[in-house]
Parts: C-alpha cells; structure tokens; sequence
C-alpha cells in the first residue's frame, strides 16, 4: 500500500510539473512580434510605394536601384552602438527602457517622411529614410534580443523563429493595407501612409509597455526553472546587468559572432538579390505583364514564415549549425531552379514555394547561434553585429544588376543566369563557413560536430 501511495506521488508531481512555454512568454512573443512587424513596415513602406516615387521625382532605374541600396545598407548603421548603449540599461523586462526612444525615433522619422513641405525634394525624402532605416536596424536588434530573453534556452530557435516572421508575414499585412490607402485615395497620395504609421505604433508599443513587468518576466523565470529548462541568461533573470569590459572586441573576436555575421551578410546578397531578380525577370524573359510580375514575384513569402518555424524548431533539437549548413544547401539548390521559372506558371509556383521553405530561415538560425554564443550580459551586442552583416548585404541588387547588364540587358536570360549562379555559388560558400569556421550550440549536433576553430573560441566550452 505504501508503495502504492508513493508511486500516485511521484506521479502526481510529474504532472504538476509545467509544460512548454508559459503565459508570460507567449504574451511577450505577441507583443514583440506587433513590434517587429510594425518596424519591419517602416523599412519596407518606402519599398512599397517606390513606383509612385519614381513617378513623381522621374527617377532613372539605375538611380532608384542606387538609392534603394544606400537606404538598405544603412539600416545597419547604428546597431551596434545603440545594442552597446542598451544592454547596460538592463535585460528582460528592462529592456523596455531603452527600446523606447529607438522606437520613438523610427517613427518620428517614418512620420516626419509623410510631409508634403519636407519631401518636396529627392534628397531630403532619402535622408529622412536613411535616419528612419538606421533606427530601425537597432529596434530590429532589440526586438530580436528582447523575444530571446523571454523564452527558455531549449526553445530560442523556436521562439525567433516564429517572431521574425514578422518580416515577412507582418510586411504582407501592411502591404495590403497600404495597397488599400493607395486605391482609396490615389497612388499620388503615398505620404499618407508615412502619415498614419504612429496611430497603431503608439498603441502596440503602450500595450507591449503595459505588459513587459517585474512580475510578469518573475513569473516567466519560475516557469523556466519549474520545467527544468534553462533560462536564457542569469543576468536577464536578475533584470540588472553591466555588459563586462571589452565584451565588444570579445564578441567580434568569438567565430560565433563575427563569422556568422559574415554569413548573414551572403545570406541577405543572395535574398535582396533573388528579390529584385524575380519581377525583372518575370516582365522582361518570361514576358508576364506587370502586375502579374509583382504578384508572382512574392510567392516565396508564403513557404518563408513556415520555414522560419519549422527550422528553429527543428534546430532546438538536432543543432542550429547543422539546420544552417541544411538550409544553405537548400538554398544553392533552390535558386539555381530559378533559371527554369519561366517554362510555365506551375513551375513559376513550385520553385519559388520550394526556395521559400529556406528562403527566411538562414536569419533565425544566425540570431539563435550569436545569441546561444554571447558571453553574459553581451546579447544585444551580438544580436546587433548580426545585424550589421545582414543590412551590409544590401548592395545586392546592385551586384545583380551588374550581371543583368552584363548578360544583355532586361530582355536577355543570359545575365539572369550569371546572377543566379553567382548567388547559389554565395550559398555553397556560407554552407561551407558555417561547416568549418563556427561551432554547434545545441541539440544533438553538439557532440558531433567537428570544425577548424575552437570550441573555447566561441565561447562554447562549458
């Protein structure tokens, strides 16, 4: 009888033992994910509505592919600063803190960009959106860190994963309500989305305020430590931290953090590359009209917020670099099939949903490891230089241009081609990077893998 009451015991604890995520951090992946998505829109609105700037400022294609080059690559401008700046605030729930005046800043600046009296010039709307794209690079960085510090370690894939399809599930939704505005009132009227962009900002971010508390992140950390699972940094559980000395050149010195920022930049060559090659392609070679080129020139969205979940989730269990040097290949695979999307529309619709699957992946994967690597107290700094490498990467319409010119011209097949071998030849080399110059974080990876630079070097020797 003792036996048995002993053995109803231990099964009664077993079930009071938490499971999966808790309130705390689903609450905080809503939020967090409203955010991202809206600054993702503040990026991505210019980009939006570009045909009814070119129509009014008569810009030359070359100009507008230049101008939108420099207005990406400046999103990476001043992440690593403000990361620096906003990991001695505080992690957690403090991070609120600091986020603020960043989000401030990158709506003011959207705002402000939907002035008639200061964008009556060229110059000055491409100076509002580089000063606007340059904070929202460092919100993208401490939204990116904030959702990681609200998840357990064993769940840090699954949890970017899914908060980054804010880009770009959250973009598609903003694409069409400015679709919506534009028909509604003119394609003349395109400020007025820059405009409106506050209205839900100020409301999302006060909710997401509201909520981010000392008690409600307590809350997750007790979870954590009920389940048994790690929590994603003492100093975020201490809700205080002072990011140690030097922790900047540590992290630039960690293969873990400066190499996969070298990756993150092939990776965003070969997607800003691929994003501008496609509608190209479509109107001039395989001659679809222009609306038509712009529809089907997105399709690859669908299958990418998928494949950002489903990797991150399969990397907490089998390894994030594995799942990386997976998705690469993939990659190189998938947009080498690009040449033959215009033998029909099926074709069109299954390459790009194959391509899709990895097409979004590689971002997730990248955070989780800098994050996984960070020394404590050093995560937004190592957030912040993936970052940097990403938004680096934006000269590739530039790059793909060039070939397009090269092959003939817009009508010719021959340049898209060059440029498509030249990004899966891109992809072959971040797979091969990440095989020999990182290391494993978690998952069962971890006791297999075997690469050219230390596991102390990356911080992961313990």
């Amino acid at each position: 009888m003792g036996l048995a009451q002993e053995k109803a015991g231990v099964i009664a604890s077993i079930k009071r033992v938490p499971k999966g995520a808790g309130t705390a951090s689903w609450g905080a992946m809503i939020l967090l994910w409203l955010v991202y998505a809206m600054d993702a829109n503040s990026r991505q609105m210019f980009f939006m509505v570009l045909p009814s700037i070119t129509s009014e400022f008569k810009t030359s294609p070359e100009l507008t592919g230049f101008l939108a080059a420099i207005i990406t690559v400046a999103t990476s401008l001043i992440a690593v600063p403000c990361m620096i700046w906003a990991d001695k605030g505080g992690q957690g729930w403090m991070r609120k803190y600091r986020h603020l005046p960043i989000v401030i800043a990158y709506t003011l600046f959207t705002f402000l960009t939907g002035l008639n009296i200061l964008t009556a010039s060229l110059g000055m709307l491409v100076a509002l959106q580089i000063i606007s794209h340059a904070f929202g690079g460092a919100g993208e960085a401490i939204e990116v860190t904030s959702v990681s510090e609200w998840w357990s370690k064993e769940r840090r894939g699954f949890a970017l994963g899914l908060h980054h399809t804010g880009y770009p599930w959250g973009t598609l939704i903003g694409g069409l309500a400015i679709s919506a505005l534009l028909n509604a009132y003119g394609p003349e009227n395109w400020r007025l989305a820059f405009l409106l962009f506050p209205v839900p900002m100020i409301i999302i971010f006060s909710i997401y305020w509201w909520f981010c508390t000392k008690k409600r992140y307590d809350a997750f950390v007790n979870h954590v430590r009920e389940t048994g699972e790690t929590l994603p940094a003492l100093s975020a559980a201490q809700g205080t931290v002072v990011a140690p000395e030097g922790a900047f050149r540590s992290a630039i010195r960690n293969p873990n953090i400066s190499n996969i920022a070298l990756v993150s930049m092939l990776a965003i060559v070969g997607y800003f590359g691929i994003s501008f090659w496609l509608p190209q392609y479509l109107a001039f070679v395989a001659r679809y009209n222009f609306a038509e080129a712009a529809a089907y020139s997105v399709l690859f969205t669908i299958t990418g917020g998928i494949g950002q979940i489903a990797w991150g989730w399969i990397s907490d269990r089998v390894g994030r670099k594995l799942c990386l040097i997976l998705v690469f290949a993939w990659l190189a695979v998938g947009i080498y099939l690009f040449k033959f999307s215009s033998v029909s529309l099926t074709w069109l619709i299954c390459i790009q949903l194959f391509a899709g699957f990895a097409m979004n992946a590689p971002y997730t994967l990248l955070y989780a490891i800098a994050f996984d690597s960070a020394k404590p107290g050093s995560s937004g700094i190592a957030g912040s230089i993936v970052n940097v490498g990403i938004y680096a990467g934006g000269f590739g319409p530039l790059v793909i241009g060039l070939f397009i010119g090269a092959g003939g011209g817009f009508d010719q097949a021959a340049g898209y081609n060059y440029a498509l071998y030249f990004i899966s030849g891109l992809m072959v080399t971040a797979a091969l990077i990440t095989a020999f110059f990182t290391r494993e974080t978690t998952g069962w990876f971890l006791k297999h893998d075997r690469a050219l630079v230390s596991k102390a070097s990356c911080n992961m020797d313990n």
